[in-house]
């Protein structure tokens, strides 16, 4: 049975441009009532050349104790925070902010955690294996992080941004020495490819990659959860692909955000 809103609920919001293909706010908002949490989770369509007029209002009504962020905010937020975890350091971008104790807010990132947690519950390895990802922005540069993280043979990356792409390719070669490159097309030696960007959320979108390059062997993730599958998904599926997509990454993450988020509140 569902919690009656009040004046005590706490709110939480989820920032985006656009904003209605997302799911999180219904399976958050769920998860609070499963545990007896008296809280929301509200969708807000903001415009990107809006960010930082309305965040500050945000962060100024004392009951929204968290913000989660998707794109294309996901760098522009992260100003916006007092502190922020050693991950969001070292990426520059965050997908989640809540309000501490101190009222000082604190910034983290969690999409690559739950893009690697969807992948493995599924049974599928990355320790050793060679990874290909379109996109370097805030949800391909968490990706990438995370993948080499969890033990990656090799990330091969591109971004038609050459900035963000360039950005990325140093930090993680910095940081994981000989086992990132950039590349336009799919190795042949390609376990995993990821689309980390945004296309797919309209028809009229080009394919992230070409289905031509894909093979039976590899695992094919989308992280769009609207549409569901995505072209990219059903082309790889034709091809034999085992395939994830967004929902199931967003699934890795609702146990991390839900525990960032309440904060044992």
């Amino acid at each position: 049975m569902a919690t009656a809103l009040t004046g005590k609920t706490r709110v939480h919001a989820l920032i985006g441009s656009p904003i209605a293909q997302v799911l999180a706010p219904g399976w958050l908002t769920a998860r609070m009532q499963e545990t007896g949490y008296d809280g929301v989770l509200v969708p807000l369509h903001i415009e990107k050349d809006n960010l930082d007029t309305a965040l500050p209002v945000l962060k100024a009504m004392p009951n929204i104790d968290s913000i989660l962020i998707t794109l294309p905010h996901k760098f522009g937020a992260l100003a916006h925070c007092d502190r922020l975890s050693d991950r969001a350091k070292v990426l520059g971008a965050i997908n989640a902010m809540r309000r501490e104790d101190d009222g000082r807010w604190y910034g983290d990132n969690f999409d690559g955690a739950g893009l690697t947690a969807g992948l493995k519950k599924a049974g599928h390895t990355i320790a050793g294996k060679n990874v290909f990802m379109v996109g370097a922005g805030g949800a391909g540069s968490s990706i990438g992080v995370s993948m080499l993280e969890e033990g990656a043979r090799h990330l091969t990356f591109h971004d038609i941004n050459s900035k963000s792409q360039d950005t990325l390719f140093d930090k993680l070669s910095a940081a994981y020495p000989g086992k990132v490159s950039i590349a336009t097309a799919v190795p042949r030696e390609c376990d995993i490819v990821v689309n980390a960007t945004s296309a797919g959320l309209r028809d009229s979108d080009p394919l992230p990659v070409d289905p031509a390059q894909l093979a039976t062997h590899m695992v094919v993730a989308d992280v769009i959860t609207d549409p569901v599958p995505t072209r990219l998904l059903v082309e790889a599926t034709k091809l034999g692909c085992a395939t994830r997509d967004g929902t199931h990454m967003l699934d890795g993450q609702i146990g991390l955000l839900f525990s960032f988020m309440t904060d044992g509140r």
